[in-house]
């Protein structure tokens, strides 16, 4: 049968010659050594010939480069690698060839086919400046790397682009050339002519090689390339998430920003194992689909837990994406409201903008998000902030059932309607004389308005102060703040707090001279005086909610102790605040009857006397030997939520409302100043500003009776009526309104005080141990929207306190 194979042998030479030029000339054909037995040798290297025209020239013939096989092959076959008739095109593709071809052909078996050395010449047509050293990577002969001429090019850099032999091994994904490279010691600190390093290569490989390359901790895991992107960017830009998964276990740096650093050089922040390792474990928790569009881990968390370890870990919390979004963008396009919670209460800007200059509460607004839009309000979001288009949130509502109430609650807190030449308003942003605001929450049942009688006692103490003549005089040091207690309704008080200050233009512990506080109140108090900001504090308690409520009641006190600590300070001490003076309630519940115990950063009025504590228990501790913590957890020890704290009970079973406490205080104060012959540091009291933790709706109550039952209906009857009455001597005991704001205004009125009182009206009882993010938000919008109804009320009380 070799008769057939010759013939087909000789039938393809005669269809070669009969069709002319080649469509392709850099196709490698099989041909027969033989057939050039007439051709003249033009040039001749190792086994790669060029072949001139035949003796017997013919217009059609052309000049070839053709391989011999090597001899330990055979000669019955070669390859023709070029054809051509322009010589010196030819012996361009010549020297092109014989420096690199027969090398590889030479030393390795996996070339010498037809399939392999078409490969090799596509490469050097593609890349003719590349090394034998790149082509072996290439074409992953991970066994040549072991010969002297393939070892002696390992780390050169190709002239047209600087790759690597090794960046060219990981672009084809080949693991085990990559690892028969690392074992030949090849570079990991090469950087391309763009400043691409082996990982921007390997980004979007697999996760293999990226494992391989990370094994001895390389230094240009966090370089940067000429288009500012680590290779962490590159992975997230080629959406190949199990890449940015292995980057970060990797240690890649998340707070690099495209373009941030300076190109060429790596990163000088460093990964903590701890954050490695728990990327590791909790991969899964990471939102794939939002990787291509970059950023950091935080913008891919799908969990509060996550997104606490990483801010924890040290994750920029307003690293922005490519887009320009920060990770809160990112959740509230996800309607994520408790990762929006959990970046917000750790100081997340919800003010910063996109690309489009769209904030978080632009695309709230947009996605109809209720709660969250709710939640972005009352952690500052500025609601008249305009995107590139010149829109405000309001003018990006869609109406309908929820974008309804969603314009209502930017517009109860002040937001304002778009101008009268704005295009494509809807009715509840354009600014003709439409005065559509949306539809307002159903009003909660409350007892009966006491205003006109509040409004005659106001008046009445202005004549005292007339008659006395002290209306507009200025006496320094009589300012006091009183904070109600409430467990997590503390945080109403932080509301209206934060918008005293904005009136004021000062921190309000530079407005008061005197600051009191019960239970939470008294935690806010002594944070306050400690130099925490209204934010802070803000943020403070949604980590607080998360830490100490875990579990069922009594809870376990260690958490809430734990951060009281971080706040207050493990060793900071009453006397250490220097100003204001500070009065928290306490409740001594070693004895009977109970007795209220303030913690001073002052010496008491008995002190000042001389009088010494006496009777047959142990003294409490002098302000210079209190601890604030220990003062915070005293005052906060609410029976059946915390355990007892030593001695102390929870301040607010007597002074749940200090106002009365700490203005007897002052008053006790001046009158020892006075026996003791300090007259002239004397201070009455200037005015009041009272603040409560919310109103709770008035319900009904039907069995209130306690009886001797009769029946079984009695019996139950019975229970539930013993249950009520347990709640109403409970409620009593812990009052905060009602006649305790009552007997303070009086008093007030009598010695011709200015008093304010704040608290607004709840919708729903909250329990002082609340959770839920979406009940949390809304109590705090309605404390937000209730003080901006109030804008009168605290303009007065920011000249009140500005006068000194």
């Amino acid at each position: 049968m070799a008769w057939l194979e010759a013939l087909g042998k000789t039938s393809g030479l005669i269809l070669r010659s009969l069709l002319g030029q080649e469509s392709n000339p850099n196709k490698v054909l099989v041909v027969q050594p033989e057939q050039y037995s007439d051709t003249l040798v033009h040039c001749r290297e190792d086994a790669l010939i060029l072949y001139g025209p035949r003796i017997a020239k013919s217009s059609k013939e052309k000049y070839e480069i053709v391989l011999q096989r090597p001899c330990t092959e055979t000669f019955e076959q070669a390859f023709s690698l070029y054809r051509s008739n322009d010589l010196q095109e030819v012996e361009i593709k010549f020297l092109q060839l014989k420096e690199k071809v027969p090398v590889l052909v030479g030393i390795s078996q996996e070339v010498c086919n037809l399939g392999g050395i078409q490969k090799l010449c596509d490469a050097l047509q593609e890349n003719p400046t590349w090394t034998v050293t790149h082509l072996a990577s290439y074409l992953s002969l991970h066994d040549t790397f072991q010969y002297p001429v393939i070892a002696s090019n390992l780390n050169s850099a190709d002239l047209n682009t600087g790759i690597s032999p090794l960046q060219v091994a990981i672009k084809t994904g080949s693991l085990r050339t990559v690892q028969a490279l690392l074992s030949a010691k090849a570079s990991l600190d090469h950087l391309d002519y763009e400043a691409n390093s082996v990982f921007h290569y390997a980004a979007s490989t697999n996760t293999e090689i990226i494992l391989a390359l990370s094994a001895e901790s390389p230094k240009c895991l966090n370089c940067q390339n000429s288009n500012g992107h680590t290779p962490l960017h590159v992975a997230c830009l080629a959406d190949k998430p199990e890449c940015v998964k292995a980057l970060l276990v990797a240690g890649a740096d998340v707070n690099i920003s495209a373009s941030q650093a300076s190109v060429h050089s790596p990163s000088s922040s460093t990964v903590s194992p701890g954050f490695v390792d728990f990327l590791h474990e909790k991969s899964n928790k990471l939102h794939t689909q939002d990787m291509k569009f970059g950023g950091t881990p935080l913008h891919w968390s799908c969990s509060r837990e996550v997104i606490e370890t990483l801010i924890n870990m040290g994750c920029d919390i307003n690293s922005r994406n490519f887009d320009g979004r920060t990770a809160l963008h990112i959740m509230v396009v996800r309607s994520r409201l408790e990762c929006v919670v959990a970046l917000l209460s750790h100081e997340a800007n919800p003010n910063i903008s996109d690309h489009d200059g769209n904030t978080p509460l632009h695309l709230a607004v947009t996605q109809g998000s209720f709660a969250i839009v709710q939640a972005l309000v009352v952690f500052g979001a500025d609601v008249s902030y305009r995107n590139n288009g010149g829109a405000t949130p309001r003018h990006g509502i869609v109406l309908g059932s929820d974008g309804d109430r969603i314009l209502y609650v930017l517009h109860a807190v002040g937001a304002p309607r778009c101008s009268l030449d704005t295009q494509g308003c809807n009715p509840g942003c354009e600014g003709s004389s439409n005065n559509y605001n949306g539809i307002p929450p159903a009003v909660p049942p409350s007892l009966e308005s006491r205003e006109i009688l509040n409004q005659m006692l106001s008046v009445a103490g202005m004549n005292v102060a007339a008659t006395s003549g002290t209306t507009g005089k200025r006496t320094k040091g009589g300012r006091l703040l009183c904070l109600d207690g409430g467990g997590i309704r503390g945080l109403i008080l932080v509301v209206i707090l934060q918008e005293l200050e904005k009136a004021v233009g000062r921190p309000l512990t530079q407005c008061f001279d005197w600051m009191a506080g019960t239970s939470t109140g008294g935690i806010l108090t002594l944070a306050l005086a400690a130099g925490k900001s209204l934010m802070e504090c803000l943020c403070l308690y949604f980590r607080m909610k998360e830490h100490a409520f875990v579990g069922r009641r009594p809870y376990n006190s260690e958490p809430l102790e734990n951060i009281l600590k971080e706040v207050l300070g493990t060793d900071t001490v009453m006397t250490d605040i220097k100003h204001p003076k500070v009065i928290i309630t306490g409740v001594l519940a070693d004895r009977k009857p109970a007795q209220l115990h303030m913690f001073r950063n002052y010496r008491s009025p008995g002190s000042l006397l001389g009088v010494e504590e006496m009777g047959m228990f142990q003294p409490t501790f002098s302000p210079e030997n209190q601890l604030l913590w220990r003062a915070a957890r005293a005052s906060g020890a609410a029976p059946s939520y915390f355990r007892a704290f030593g001695r102390f009970l929870d301040g607010g079973l007597i002074a749940n409302n200090p106002t009365m406490d700490a203005m007897t205080e002052i008053h006790e104060y001046n009158l020892a100043l006075e026996a003791t012959g300090r007259s002239s540091e004397r201070c009455p009291v200037t005015v009041v500003v009272s603040l409560g933790t919310g109103l709770v709706p008035v319900t009904q109550l039907k069995e209130i009776d306690v009886f001797r039952p009769e029946n079984v209906l009695d019996t139950a009857r019975l229970a539930y009526g013993i249950s009520t009455i347990g709640k109403l001597l409970v409620d009593q005991a812990t009052a905060s309104d009602g006649r305790v704001v009552d007997r303070a205004r009086a008093w007030c009125s009598m010695v011709g005080v200015p008093y304010y009182r704040f608290t607004p009206q709840m919708s729903e009882d909250m329990p002082m141990d609340e959770r839920n993010d979406s009940k949390l938000v809304n109590m705090l919008w309605e404390a937000k929207a209730y003080v901006h109804s109030k804008q009168v009320m605290v303009k007065e009380v920011a000249l009140f306190l500005n006068r000194e």
